[in-house]
C-alpha cells in the first residue's frame, strides 16, 4: 500500500450566473479543492486519464438498522479508520450508528466517503469528505443540482489494504 501525497487536478467554480472557472495543476492530499477533477501522476510527472476508469462509492458508515450487506460493520469501519487514518463517531442518539467525520471546518455535516478506482490495472482508494463552500449554501436551484462545491481530498493509496469483504461493500456487490 502506498500513499499518493500528489495528483493532478482540474478544480471548477460555478457560479451563480452558469459561467465557469477552471484551473488545472497538481494538488497535494488534505486540501480543500473546488469540484476536482482528479488524475493519477505516472513516473514521469504526465498525468493519466484513462477512458477505461471505473470507479465504484459508498458512504463512509455503520447503519445496523439496515441490511448488512448495505453498509459496512463495526469491525470493519474501525479497520478501514485505523488503516486509513480518518476519524469516526457515534451517533448521539441512534446507538450503534457510527459515521465517519472530519473537523477541520464546522461546514463537514455529512460523512465522508470511500471511492474504490481501478485504472490500467491499478487499484486506488480515495477519501473525501465535501461541503458547501459557505453557510448560505448553494446561491440558486441550478447550483443546489450539483451538490456541495467544497471537497477535502484526505488520501489517495494505490494498492490499498482491503478485505474482500470490504472491497464487495464498497462494489456494491451482495
Amino acid at each position: 500500500m502506498r500513499l499518493i501525497d500528489k495528483f493532478y487536478c482540474i478544480q471548477t467554480e460555478i457560479f451563480g450566473d452558469g459561467s465557469q472557472k477552471s484551473t488545472e495543476g497538481v494538488a497535494s492530499i488534505r486540501t480543500e479543492l473546488i469540484r476536482p477533477s482528479i488524475r493519477f501522476l505516472n513516473s514521469d510527472g504526465s498525468s493519466m486519464a484513462s477512458p477505461y476508469r471505473i470507479i465504484h462509492r459508498k458512504k463512509l458508515v455503520v447503519n445496523p438498522f439496515v441490511d448488512s450487506n448495505e453498509y459496512f460493520n463495526k469491525v470493519d469501519f474501525l479497520f478501514l479508520s485505523k488503516t486509513f487514518g480518518f476519524e469516526i463517531e457515534e451517533h448521539p442518539i441512534h446507538k450503534g450508528y457510527f459515521l465517519s467525520v472530519l473537523k477541520i471546518n464546522a461546514l463537514y455535516t455529512t460523512p465522508g466517503e470511500i471511492i474504490l478506482i481501478e485504472e490500467e490495472g491499478r487499484v486506488y482508494i480515495l477519501i473525501e469528505f465535501i461541503r458547501w463552500s459557505s453557510e448560505d449554501k448553494p446561491r440558486g436551484a441550478g447550483e443546489d443540482s450539483l451538490g456541495e462545491d467544497i471537497t477535502y481530498v484526505h488520501g489517495i493509496w494505490e494498492n490499498p489494504l482491503l478485505t474482500e469483504e470490504i472491497i464487495s461493500k464498497i462494489k456494491g456487490e451482495n
